[in-house]
């Protein structure tokens, strides 16, 4: 095996590089003294940001049934406080055009925006609510006579109503020092393993938008079988993270001889990271740590590693070693969150940001997001919606083209855009489950940027949809009622059967019985022959009626798992289990609740519980009661009985005399 020589990095990868080269700056008012933020990171109001010349009314928060892009409504200006406004801590060169995204009520909202830079003539755009949905936010340009540099400074003039600025986008020849995609010092997310190189430097991040961290480095007095995660701060489309000496790994390309290819990562101390995962033929640990080889007799290649890269950049990092557990992924752990390895795709996926470095600062450049819808429900005949991106670009000399390759599933808004970078909205129109892709196609002379436009679309499922799903599938499930919650344990059923959902993450730690769960989304695996879906999302509910058990008289079988049953007049044997029928049905105390009461052998109890596989078809009791017996059992084990009728109704004449058929005494 050809072990790889460490690298030193390169001089210009270490540099800080203060040259900002995006030309476009977005800042996003935060409430009514003008705090702002660029993408996710709060402007420090010291070097960036704002001063209010005036403060607002108040904040306003958007609108959640607005479609996508459109949901924000920002800092409210009405005529009482008519002339707020700010001014920008930041000089700015070579302004050419200010564009400032607000609202209105849907039919009320006068007045004007003014913008100045520097001591030059302010500009003006009066502002008229529309016909019909005033309510929307929206984009005003304003265009400079000419380029102009200094502060920037607006104030809004509000004659009816209330004008509300949700942001200002300024575009010029320098940026906010808080801007991501354009500038010298940044980690990209990676779409594509081919656009790895040996000797770049990577941050392991977490796919999709839940969880705002990144992998740190090992930690001899924290880490132990895992390696501790930390805090990240993401761009708002999540295609780059901020760089943090805490967690910056260097990939190297090697090869095994007659193996092919492998990755390996080396941290600033120059160890490997490496998966030993215990024995290979009976290890189970998901242990992920640092070592000074890549190589060992017990665990094999255990530092090198296998990398494949979605388009959506969801990164499967498989260990080439001799470890059962072998499987990087994130684990949000209750609260200490982790990365660590596993024998299977139970977490949540990783991905890898490129530290990006621009050899010629002067050249030109456009970039954009990666637009991915994710997974949308299909409910009705067919489902649509609409995302809006920014497109940043920097030295064109012309306007930039817009067009889809394919354009069937998805669409634009424009198809000329902004030299100096614009908004740009990507709409989608599907009639059936599937994944669905188109390349958006950006173009100015002969400077061009390719970027992926992805959609999933899928289906609410049933129960007894979902328990035919194959292991490690992501199910969404149709709304559900829990029957019975202990800990991590969720039991819940539809009108089709019974699952359960696994907890691991709490997200249903202050849910009860009869709560009517909708939005849950997980991953289904058969638990040991019990329906499992582990939560990997946040669900809605609502409180509901309580859910009765329902009555068993038959003993339970594999297709009874998950469900909440009550049996009636039975028995415990010697060994505590129950007798149903005279067969026995193994107890198992999932829910900690045999052990709290004392059982007599021979007495009748009505016992309430939870079908669920343990071995064997097994009976976890929620609530045990001694058995009453009702008025009809009552008559049926009297002597001497004997019916008749008298008026037209039925009584009964026992030993212990005349009763009605609801038992009352005669």
């Amino acid at each position: 095996m050809n072990t790889p020589k460490k690298l030193t990095s390169l001089l210009m990868a270490l540099l800080v590089v203060t040259q900002l080269l995006a030309t476009q700056t977005t800042y996003t008012f935060t409430n009514a003294t003008w705090n702002s933020q660029v993408g996710t990171v709060t402007t420090n109001g010291t070097s960036d940001g704002w001063v209010s010349d005036k403060d607002a009314a108040d904040y306003s928060s958007g609108y959640p049934d607005r479609p996508l892009g459109l949901t924000d409504r920002g800092v409210k200006i009405t005529t009482g406080y008519s002339g707020a406004g700010a001014t920008s801590i930041l000089s700015f060169v070579e302004v050419r055009k200010v564009v400032v995204n607000y609202c209105t009520n849907n039919k009320k909202g006068k007045g004007t925006i003014n913008v100045q830079v520097g001591d030059n003539e302010p500009q003006s755009v009066t502002i008229t609510p529309p016909s019909d949905n005033g309510g929307v936010n929206r984009d005003v340009e304003i265009v400079l006579p000419e380029t102009q540099t200094g502060k920037v400074k607006f104030w809004v003039t509000c004659t009816e109503n209330s004008i509300y600025i949700n942001t200002i986008t300024i575009k010029a020849s320098n940026g906010s020092p808080n801007i991501s995609g354009l500038t010298a010092d940044v980690f990209q997310l990676v779409t594509n393993v081919n656009d790895l190189q040996d000797g770049d430097e990577i941050i392991f991040g977490v796919s999709g938008t839940q969880y705002n961290y990144i992998m740190g480095l090992y930690d001899e007095y924290n880490s132990r079988n895992n390696i501790y995660a930390i805090k990240g701060t993401y761009s708002a489309d999540r295609q780059s993270v901020n760089p943090n000496a805490n967690a910056v790994y260097t990939l190297l390309k090697g090869e095994i001889e007659g193996e092919g290819n492998y990755y390996a990562f080396l941290d600033i101390t120059d160890y490997f990271l490496v998966a030993s995962g215990g024995n290979p033929n009976s290890g189970n640990n998901n242990y992920l740590t640092v070592w000074d080889t890549i190589s060992s007799d017990n665990y094999g290649d255990y530092g090198a590693w296998d990398i494949t890269i979605a388009a959506n950049g969801e990164a499967s990092i498989v260990n080439l070693g001799k470890s059962r557990s072998g499987k990087l992924q994130f684990n949000p752990n209750g609260g200490t969150p982790i990365f660590a390895c596993y024998a299977d795709w139970s977490q949540t996926m990783p991905a890898i940001y490129k530290r990006i470095t621009i050899d010629n600062p002067t050249a030109p450049y456009i970039t954009a997001p990666l637009c991915n819808f994710s997974t949308v429900l299909l409910s009705e005949s067919s489902v649509s919606g609409s995302k809006t991106i920014e497109v940043n670009a920097v030295n064109l000399t012309e306007d930039i083209s817009a067009s889809l390759v394919r354009g069937t599933t998805f669409a634009l808004d424009k198809s000329v855009l902004d030299r100096d970078g614009d908004h740009l909205t990507i709409s989608f129109t599907a009639s059936a489950v599937g994944d669905y892709r188109d390349t958006l196609v950006l173009r100015s002379t002969d400077t061009e940027l390719r970027a992926c436009v992805l959609l999933n679309v899928d289906r609410e499922l049933t129960v007894a949809e979902a328990c035919q799903l194959a292991d490690l599938t992501t199910c969404y499930l149709n709304p559900v009622v829990i029957t019975k919650k202990y800990d991590k344990y969720v039991f819940v059923k539809d009108d089709t059967g019974s699952i359960l959902l696994f907890d691991n993450n709490h997200y249903a730690q202050d849910r009860k019985n009869g709560d009517i769960l909708s939005g849950v989304v997980g991953k289904f695996k058969n638990y040991y022959g019990n329906p499992d879906i582990n939560l990997t999302i946040q669900f809605s509910y609502k409180s509901g009626n309580a859910v009765l058990p329902e009555r068993q008289t038959q003993m339970p079988d594999s297709v009874d798992v998950c469900k909440y049953l009550r049996f009636e007049k039975v028995q415990y044997n010697a060994e505590r289990n129950l007798l149903v029928n005279g067969s026995v049905l193994p107890i198992y105390d999932l829910f900690n609740y045999q052990s709290k009461g004392v059982v007599t052998t021979g007495q009748d109890y009505d016992v309430e519980g939870i079908v669920y596989f343990y071995n064997e078809v097994v009976f976890c009791p929620t609530n045990i009661e001694v058995h009453t017996a009702t008025s009809a059992e009552t008559l049926q084990t009297e002597t001497s009985v004997r019916k008749y009728i008298s008026n037209g109704e039925v009584l009964m004449h026992t030993t212990s005399g005349t009763i009605d058929m609801r038992g009352n005494q005669r």
